[in-house]
């Protein structure tokens, strides 16, 4: 009982960082967003099998990566956008310059894992930092599936 009282504290405590994170959202997709992070949070705890003071540590170290990395993806999207509205007569100097804004904008990704890996490695066992890739992977599968069934219902009506 009493650990269950914990955890929900720091579920809390989690969901709030989150819930911080990604303020520049619309409103209309807040509530949407704050739902499934918070789906999230209860997941990756469950998952990880944190102890408190792991949680306490994580948390934090998680939700910076989050928001980090919402910050490159979006970047990242606004330059594919620019690649499929791409001219034909753009120039050849502007070609290869958003093609190497593009790699660059991947590489950015790529290091903020590099980066996030050694901090995660430092705040939890290695084997919870294994876990929590395969539980990153296991929600996103369950969200996907989660969307098609919301998807395929709101076709049947």
């Amino acid at each position: 009982m009493r650990l269950s009282i914990i955890i929900l504290a720091f579920i809390s405590c989690a969901f709030s960082g989150l819930a911080q994170g990604h303020q520049n959202r619309e409103n209309g997709h807040e509530d949407r967003w704050d739902k499934i992070k918070a789906e999230k949070v209860a997941f990756f705890t469950e998952e990880l099998d944190l102890t408190p003071d792991e949680a306490q540590k994580f948390w934090p170290v998680y939700n910076e990566m989050e928001d980090k990395r919402w910050e490159a993806q979006k970047s990242r999207r606004e330059l594919e956008k620019q690649i499929r509205d791409a001219q034909e007569t753009m120039s050849e100097k502007e070609i290869k310059e958003l093609t190497r804004q593009f790699a660059g904008s991947l590489q950015q990704e790529s290091d903020l894992y590099v980066k996030y890996n050694e901090k995660f490695l430092d705040v939890l066992p290695s084997y919870k930092v294994l876990k929590l890739y395969k539980a990153e992977n296991e929600f996103r599968m369950h969200m996907i599936k989660k969307w098609r069934g919301r998807k395929n219902n709101d076709n049947k009506d």
